[in-house]
């Protein structure tokens, strides 16, 4: 397999063999796994990276100018909680309260990035390429759902996420979450409308808004 370090420069093809390598084993299960499918989806768009840095110095590189959070800033103090503040944020197509609810810059590059399974081997992926994939599906992901439920009225009946929980050093991952919700008048259904929550020391907050909508 090659390594996503080796050589000057390395095109995201590269960065896509080695991802795609590390899962072929099985079908995507974790959150790494996951993550990894959808930045070997990106790496194959085209692009380089300075593949020739460790992570370790890529990390430090992404950090420059940014503040060290200890916490995650406006996080909800449970996952149904989060869950709620969210689906008011969309009915009410409250873009600050979002914002607020998902992981910015800083938290992902010091708090979750660091000790994330995607960040270590097999896979590697640098954190640069990992935030804009993460950027992209969120904002791409809100957008769809905006313009499905455009207002409406929600309401929440169940929430259930993919079991067992994926443990990270302190944070705590909520995958492959389902909301059984009814839009305005509609007979309610159970789709996924967002993409992991992390908690990290008694708070939640979404990584990304990524669904399938």
């Amino acid at each position: 397999m090659p390594s996503i370090q080796s050589g000057c420069r390395a095109s995201l093809s590269m960065v896509s063999a080695a991802v795609l390598a590390a899962c072929a084993s099985e079908s995507p299960r974790t959150a790494a796994d996951s993550q990894a499918a959808h930045v070997a989806a990106v790496a194959a768009a085209g692009g380089t990276v300075d593949s020739i840095l460790p992570i370790a110095e890529q990390l430090r590189r992404f950090r420059e100018s940014l503040p060290a959070p200890d916490s995650l800033r406006h996080g909800a103090m449970s996952r149904d909680g989060l869950i709620r503040q969210f689906l008011e944020a969309v009915a009410a197509k409250d873009s600050a309260t979002l914002n607020q609810l998902v992981l910015d810059r800083a938290e992902f590059a010091y708090l979750y990035y660091p000790t994330a399974a995607i960040s270590k081997p097999p896979y590697e992926a640098p954190p640069q390429l990992l935030w804009g994939q993460i950027l992209t599906a969120s904002n791409e992901g809100i957008s769809r759902l905006l313009t499905r439920v455009n207002g409406q009225r929600l309401a929440l009946d169940s929430v259930t996420c993919g079991q067992p929980v994926t443990v990270e050093d302190r944070n705590t991952l909520y995958e492959k979450c389902e909301i059984r919700v009814r839009i305005g008048t509609a007979a309610p259904s159970t789709e996924r409308w967002f993409g992991t929550i992390v908690e990290r020391d008694g708070r939640f907050k979404f990584i990304g808004y990524t669904n399938a909508l």
